[in-house]
């Protein structure tokens, strides 16, 4: 048997992903570290062109020269143990994918100790979840050309389609830009989620709608300007039941992650980028696993109980155009942190074709997509500066403080669309409160300051 791939990683990624190549042609041998899985799936799908191999050696050998092989197991040890054990048998040219969630760094690592046996490996992200990998995810890949040149076929093939009926799939840059943009990619994701969760908190407590209700009402918003993936799979979350209960007030409010929109935030902070919106989403999920701590706390501190000051139909149209803002300033966010990284490690990120690539198969897809790869294809650079931003923002600024100023009231912590007011606020002020921290700065610690008057550093004798 000769294949035309391997592949390593039989979880949910890993077979969804397996299905969709064998789908478009290609044969795949198997490998999974739990070796029964490999002939249960075989047997699963006997009409596709798999092989289940005998051993590991014999799983290398059955595919054909150059080799390509996909790893689509865990970042961390699984995937440095499979590097460990692939880099001494594979040879010079063979190339290696990996479609894990990694950390961009280890990424380039891995490509650098590769590269010295003349062995290629592309950092890989791809998004979309179960249903993407199999139907057609974005697909984020960076590192050497010659490495996404031996996969391009494929990732084009497996790819969904954008706007316009192109594959999402781009080589992102050098080194571990594909991994860098996937980080991002999460972050925003994870805000994203943040701030609808934030809608769904209010519609519920304020007005106390049920489930079913604000599902009307995102189902509405998913028909304009706030279409998107995330928007339209909240409906199927809020409408879902199970023996008769309404399955949202079953499922326990702690939020677990995977380090990806944490890893987003330190690089934020490390680059010097503000990123409230995304930070915001980091720590409330943070909050939510305070489980035992803030029950006790909110029986400590009762809550303001007050009836809300708008019609149900006045507050969801405010609530819509907080939500379209945040959105704005949340993407803005993300490309920000996207503009320092390529600017100090020099990967060639084209923010065009990762607006592009978005735009199908990926969990951030939304129709503000067509608008932001419209603002890069001409080259603007900070997202606020756009006619179609600076259009939306002056419409929808006086509702944005609004639903701010109305969750203060109401004691519903707001981090995410908050956050995105301030990032704006902040954004756009001529002159900060800066100089009094800085001539804080120099009256505690002689560190210093500008003037506006003068050239130089100065520091006064307080």
């Amino acid at each position: 048997m000769t294949s035309n791939l391997g592949l390593i990683g039989l979880g949910t990624m890993g077979k969804s992903l397996a299905r969709n190549i064998a789908s478009r042609g290609f044969s795949l041998s198997l490998w999974n570290r739990t070796t029964e899985k490999i002939n249960e799936f075989v047997d699963e799908f006997p009409d596709e062109n798999f092989y289940a191999p005998q051993s590991f050696e014999d799983f290398v050998e059955s595919i054909e020269r150059p080799r390509r092989i996909i790893l689509m197991v865990p970042a961390g040890d699984p995937t440095a143990d499979l590097i460990k054990k692939l880099a001494p048998i594979l040879d010079k040219d063979d190339a290696i994918m990996d479609g894990g969630n990694a950390i961009y760094k280890v990424t380039e690592i891995y490509q650098k100790q590769l590269e010295e046996k003349g062995i290629h490996l592309l950092g890989v992200g791809i998004s979309g979840g179960e249903e993407g990998a199999l139907k057609g995810p974005s697909i984020m890949p960076g590192g050497p050309v010659e490495a996404w040149e031996e996969f391009e076929e494929v990732l084009t093939k497996i790819a969904a389609e954008d706007f316009s009926g192109k594959a999402c799939v781009s080589h992102m840059g050098k080194g571990g830009a594909g991994h860098y943009v996937k980080m991002v990619h999460n972050g925003i994701e994870y805000a994203e989620m943040q701030m609808l969760a934030e809608a769904y908190q209010m519609l519920k407590e304020l007005y106390k709608l049920s489930h079913n209700e604000i599902a009307d009402i995102f189902e509405k918003w998913s028909e304009g300007r706030m279409a998107s993936y995330l928007t339209d799979i909240s409906v199927d979350v809020l409408r879902k039941k199970e023996d008769g209960k309404e399955l949202l007030d079953l499922i326990l409010d702690k939020a677990k992650n995977k380090g990806t929109g944490v890893w987003t935030t330190q690089e934020a902070l490390r680059l010097g980028v503000p990123s409230p919106t995304i930070a915001g989403a980091v720590f409330m999920r943070g909050f939510s696993n305070s489980l035992e701590e803030r029950k006790k706390l909110d029986g400590l501190y009762p809550r303001l109980e007050q009836s809300p000051e708008m019609t149900l139909s006045e507050f969801t149209e405010h609530l819509e155009k907080a939500l379209f803002a945040t959105r704005l300033a949340n993407f803005e966010q993300g490309f920000a942190i996207l503009r320092a990284a390529d600017k100090e490690m020099h990967y060639g990120l084209n923010f065009s074709e990762i607006t592009r690539i978005w735009q199908g198969g990926c969990i951030i897809r939304s129709a503000i997509l067509k608008d932001m790869n419209l603002a890069f294809s001409q080259k603007v650079q900070n997202l606020y500066f756009t006619e179609f931003a600076h259009t939306a923002l002056v419409e929808c600024q006086k509702s944005w403080k609004l639903i701010v100023n109305t969750a203060v009231k109401h004691s519903i912590p707001m981090l995410s669309i908050s956050g995105g007011l301030s990032h704006f606020e902040a954004s756009r002020r001529g002159r900060s409160s800066a100089n009094f921290i800085q001539g804080l700065r120099d009256r505690f610690g002689s560190h210093t300051y500008e003037r506006i008057d003068q050239e130089g550093s100065f520091h006064s004798e307080w």
